[in-house]
């Protein structure tokens, strides 16, 4: 006998991560959504959860191969429409009426071959993987009846229920497919018809399904991920592995590995570290009406599942004083927003960190001031002469420190972010503005911050036309420090804009100019619905500071990397590359604001398949800075 241990319930009640944690635990295999493997996987070509399409994936082609000479094999065509058709709604009256009845069941000769083909794939698969249990996460009740009148299975049901409020509002989310499908996004649907089917098929897995406590466990998923260890020990038990070893760590995180899931949400291919959260954003930003006609469609059966029929509606998310200024919002509208952005870092980081950080210390700018207008007089130069030197790369990355840093050295005349001469709103003006303010200037250098320019810091460079030729400078910093001070200073800012960027409404915005197709590909890939803000900021850290590559900045003389963590560890030697760089002498000044520590702090929960792109983009940049100061140096 087999034991298959079946996930039932309706999509989007969290059987993804159900079935992903589950599957980590030694001696449980993961199949995935197995009613799809002929369909999905044989017919259409899709991916397995390894990466690569379930027909070459090495593993399934060893189970097709065993089950093959387990039992004749129908085509995968045949294997499909005769799934499609036992899991049509009509057939599930006639199936509860013989369950509650007691009858047999009917075993329709019609759908012989599929029981034969069947049994021998679960047979197949817990030989090649010698696993003591299957797991399925197919959730049709239909699907797992069939399965129990299959020969030779042993079938164990986790149903799996989820408040419909938070379901509905899922469904209308918008989630790419990323597995190979034809179509670019996963089925969307109202709250009418997700509610109707959450009815309809949480009816039928309890009426159908339920009945033993030995073969049948509901969970609710908001129990689960309140309690991940008790609800996996329980489902366990179900399959007699009480002695098995839980995959969580000394914090309740799991580390997921990539796996052979055949078929299911996208989120199946994802591996890595992640932490269990409950996704109750439905509570804030689903439309009241929406939340009462789904609670009304569902009323009967709310209470029976532990769900109040009148939800809460927590403030989890309410609009913060970080949020971008909305469409439309004029200039004092904007004023008072920054004003209370302001008074809120002056309260949380001090006033002497925002009077440092805003260079709004009137003693040292004057004092600055001084030094320059001396370093004029005792140097005068024809105009024209000056470099423009662009300080780039992405938002709390160390620019100010370096941009404070070179301030200190008189031969640089600086504008940042605020000086409205050369920005307006924190993006540069035309570039023929840029140009005349270097042309004009006196000084050596003319340096730039235009952070929300970097995308064009290569037309910047042969456009801003100067007799010296420019430099640029781009600094970045490690994921975990960024995102950290992100979210610190802008809040979910950059979930916001990744989801604008997803939904196909990033045509004017900056954080979206020059994105490649595979990078936007990658954005649309996930759910801001359920990414938490520190996920969030490390994308977009992904996103932009890729940038560098993709415009091909690594191969460019005039381009040069900084590290934050570098110049903290050695400001000497960071300064000292970056002076060499541009070509002028170094000074102790120019770090005495820096004070050597080690940066390094705790990992955040960062969503698995994030962090994996950003160490490879991490591992490429370190690279090559040490590459860049490899060449200098020799």
């Amino acid at each position: 006998m087999t034991t298959i241990l079946y996930i039932a319930g309706t999509g989007r009640s969290g059987s993804t991560v159900l079935a992903s944690v589950l599957g980590e635990v030694e001696g449980v295999f993961a199949a995935g959504e197995v009613r799809y493997l002929w369909q999905r996987g044989l017919v259409e070509g899709r991916l397995c959860g390894c990466g690569v399409p379930v027909r070459a994936c090495p593993l399934w082609t060893e189970v097709l191969a065993v089950a093959g000479e387990r039992g004749v094999q129908p085509p995968p065509e045949a294997v499909a429409a005769w799934l499609r058709r036992a899991g049509r709604l009509r057939h599930l009256p006639g199936a509860l009426g013989r369950h509650m009845l007691h009858l047999p069941p009917s075993r329709s000769a019609s759908l012989a071959g599929a029981r034969g083909a069947l049994g021998s794939l679960y047979a197949a698969v817990a030989e090649v993987t010698g696993s003591r249990v299957v797991l399925d996460s197919s959730k049709l009740p239909s699907y797992a009846n069939l399965l129990r009148e299959t020969p030779g299975v042993d079938l164990r049901v986790v149903h799996l229920v989820r408040d419909p409020r938070g379901a509905a509002h899922s469904w209308r989310s918008r989630k790419a497919l990323t597995d190979g499908a034809a179509q670019s996004h996963m089925e969307q649907m109202g709250p009418l018809k997700s509610t109707v089917l959450w009815d309809v098929w949480n009816a039928s897995a309890a009426g159908l399904l339920g009945g033993g406590e030995s073969r049948y466990l509901r969970l609710r998923y908001e129990d689960f991920v309140d309690d991940p260890t008790t609800a996996v020990r329980r489902i366990l038990s179900l399959v007699g592995m009480d002695d098995a070893t839980l995959p969580f760590d000394s914090e309740g995180g799991v580390t997921l590995r990539p796996n052979h899931s055949v078929a299911g949400n996208p989120d199946r291919l994802r591996h890595g570290p992640i932490v269990l959260r409950a996704d109750l954003r439905w509570r804030t930003s689903m439309p009241a009406r929406s939340r009462r006609l789904v609670s009304a469609i569902a009323a009967p059966l709310l209470p029976a599942f532990g769900y109040s029929i009148r939800a809460p509606r927590e403030e989890l998310l309410r609009e913060t004083v970080f949020d971008r200024v909305p469409a439309g919002q004029g200039d004092p509208a904007r004023f008072v927003r920054r004003l209370r952005r302001h008074l809120h870092w002056a309260r949380s980081q001090g006033v002497g960190r925002l009077v440092e950080e805003d260079e709004l210390n009137p003693v040292t700018r004057a004092r600055v001031a001084r030094e320059k207008r001396s370093w004029r007089r005792a140097h005068p130069r024809p105009l024209g002469l000056a470099m423009p030197v662009f300080i780039v790369g992405l938002q709390r990355s160390g620019t100010n420190m370096l941009t404070r840093g070179l301030d200190r050295a008189p031969e640089f005349e600086v504008h940042s972010e605020n000086d409205r001469a050369a920005f307006d709103r924190f993006l540069l003006r035309p570039d023929q503005t840029i140009q005349a303010l270097v042309a004009r200037s006196r000084h050596q250098y003319v340096l730039f911050k235009p952070l929300s320019d970097s995308h064009r810091v290569d037309l910047l460079l042969e456009r801003v036309h100067a007799q010296t030729p420019g430099r640029a400078i781009w600094a970045y910093r490690d994921v975990d420090g960024r995102a950290r001070s992100a979210v610190s200073k802008f809040g979910r800012n950059n979930l916001l804009v990744l989801a604008d960027i997803a939904a196909g409404r990033g045509t004017a915005m900056w954080q979206a100019q020059r994105l490649t197709a595979a990078t936007l590909d990658v954005i649309s890939s996930f759910d801001y619905q359920t990414m938490t803000p520190e996920t969030a900021a490390a994308l977009f850290w992904w996103v932009r500071n890729g940038l560098y590559f993709e415009l091909g900045l690594d191969r460019r003389a005039d381009v040069i990397l900084a590290s934050y963590e570098g110049l903290l560890a050695d400001p000497q030697a960071g300064m000292g590359a970056i002076c060499a760089f541009l070509g002028m002498e170094y000074r102790p000044e120019l770090v005495a604001h820096i004070a050597p520590r080690n940066s390094g702090r705790a990992a955040l929960p960062i969503d698995g398949r994030v962090r994996h792109l950003c160490d490879q983009l991490q591992e490429r940049l370190d690279a090559t800075l040490r590459e860049q100061r490899q060449s200098r140096a020799a």
